[in-house]
């Protein structure tokens, strides 16, 4: 039997709610499974030589919308129908393979619009295990329910 995570609702996401931190780590593997998903196979990332003036290979900069998602759905899953509205990303710092992120989020808006929509606005944190910022993520969505 799967245990299934409950919905985040929109009820839970009053402004000011911070979640519990999560870790992710960078590892090689991840970063192979993201290229070959996304088809990006930039050198930087896994080459040690063309990677070098950066400190050694780096995390591709869309995993950042990855643990930006995972950081406020690791106890709940996503209702359906909802609207991921905007995206913001200020990249700090690269994420280097063998990195481990701590990456905090928190509610930064939740209100209802002149159309009645549920909106949710997170502020997204992420930094490395030596505590430099490697990015900072504002998500804008639309909440389903």
């Amino acid at each position: 039997m799967i245990d299934e995570k409950p919905e985040l609702l929109f009820e839970d996401l009053p402004e000011g709610r911070v979640f519990r931190p999560m870790t992710f780590p960078i590892t090689r593997a991840l970063v192979s499974e993201y290229m070959k998903t996304v088809g990006d196979y930039h050198s930087l990332y896994l080459d040690e030589d063309k990677a070098a003036p950066l400190g050694g290979p780096i995390a591709p900069p869309g995993l950042a919308a990855v643990f930006a998602r995972l950081s406020y759905l690791q106890d709940h899953s996503m209702p359906s129908g909802g609207v991921l509205a905007k995206q913001e990303f200020e990249f700090k710092a690269p994420a280097h393979v063998g990195d481990t992120l701590t990456v905090e989020a928190r509610v930064f808006e939740s209100y209802l619009d002149e159309k009645g929509r549920r909106r949710v606005n997170f502020l997204i944190q992420a930094s490395n295990q030596d505590r430099k910022e490697i990015c900072l993520i504002r998500l804008y969505a639309i909440w389903p329910k």
